[in-house]
């Protein structure tokens, strides 16, 4: 096994897309936008994350596109370029979609429709909780196709790949993000095996006391504490639509602690600029204070970590989860080695990471 498990070829790779994407193709569609859907490719089936079939002209040159996630997922396939407007998650940050203001954001939850047909994409991509059927309502009229990709989804991240690797021309580098996500899972897998009793884990997102539990919007999470080898103590379904007890988190005496923490952005999705070290370790404090923890075994052992949403999220939550098997198994992970991974799926966004986005919480003796 390799001591750095990332592919330096597939990220040289990486960089000659960002840097050609769709470029050619998006000032032609500029220049000349109804000739550039006449022109886009030959008319076939495309079957969607639900299972729609679509006719569309393939390779797509301008889409609109719902959701972060899956506008990484397309970016890291080299088709950023295509993307002509975004949601209001993804341009919030400025930062690292700085291609995208105001002009070109078509909303929150609710989408803008006049706004995206000014925008005059191909298809609107969104994810499988967006808003799927109104779009499809308000839009098709319109000659603009609704497409599902749901970038979120780590219950079959490959699958999310090609999607997006279809859907822009992009199959070769879809391949390629594809190996780069499934070798560290492969390897957790592998090392997961040795594991006769997993660890239990208290995750908690932006909202104090604010878990994940399975079938509902937070069961991305809880699916990434699996990948990890961890057992979510608030992982019984019949918990959905309730408020959890504090006071079981005490009595089940976690062996891993870890909040999500962004600051103030919206929907707590986390950007590219994590918070300072210190404004994480004040929010660890204030954790602290709650009656009860400072007894907690991950506390006082210093297994306790917070870190954003934008970090453990990316790529399907698989950069999350290696964080999070490291974190439980360290003596069996030791071949796994989660920053350079978040290092590597940034190169992949064309960028390089600006500031810590995980905080160690000391143990509390």
């Amino acid at each position: 096994m390799r001591k750095h498990m990332v592919w330096t070829a597939a990220a040289l790779a990486a960089a000659v897309l960002l840097a050609t994407g769709c470029s050619q193709n998006g000032k032609a569609a500029d220049e000349a936008k109804t000739d550039s859907r006449e022109e886009s490719g030959e008319t076939t089936i495309f079957v969607d994350d639900i299972g729609r079939e679509i006719q569309l002209e393939l390779p797509v040159t301008r889409a609109c596109v719902a959701n972060r996630y899956n506008n990484e997922l397309i970016r890291a396939v080299g088709a950023g370029d295509c993307v002509v407007g975004v949601d209001l998650y993804t341009s919030q940050d400025e930062v690292y979609w700085p291609q995208f203001g105001e002009d070109e954001t078509f909303g929150k939850d609710e989408y803008d429709y006049e706004k995206i047909i000014e925008l005059d994409p191909q298809v609107l991509v969104v994810p499988k909780n967006g808003v799927v059927e109104e779009s499809i309502e308000k839009l098709e009229p319109f000659g603009i196709q609704v497409v599902v990709i749901t970038g979120w989804d780590n219950s079959d991240v490959p699958r999310q790949i090609r999607l997006c690797g279809q859907l822009f021309g992009k199959e070769e580098e879809a391949e390629e993000l594809v190996q780069f996500y499934q070798e560290p899972v492969d390897y957790i897998n592998r090392q997961l095996e040795q594991v006769e009793e997993r660890k239990t884990v208290y995750w908690e997102y932006g909202g104090d006391y604010t878990t994940c539990i399975p079938g509902t919007s937070n069961d991305g999470w809880h699916n990434m504490i699996l990948m990890a080898g961890g057992e979510n103590i608030f992982g019984d379904a019949s918990l959905a639509g309730k408020d959890i007890d504090p006071e079981y988190i005490l009595e089940s005496d976690p062996d891993l602690i870890v909040k999500i923490y962004a600051g103030e952005v919206v929907g707590n999705s986390g950007v590219f600029t994590a918070p300072p070290q210190e404004e994480f370790a004040e929010k660890a404090q204030a954790m602290l204070e709650r009656p009860g923890w400072k007894d907690l075994t991950a506390v006082k052992e210093g297994n306790f970590y917070l870190n954003t949403a934008f970090m453990s999220g990316g790529l399907g939550k698989m950069v999350g989860a290696a964080y999070m098997a490291k974190w439980l198994y360290p003596d069996l992970m030791t071949d796994l080695d989660p920053d350079e991974i978040f290092e590597r799926w940034m190169e992949y966004q064309g960028f390089e990471p600006n500031a810590p986005h995980v905080y160690h919480v000391p143990a509390q003796n």
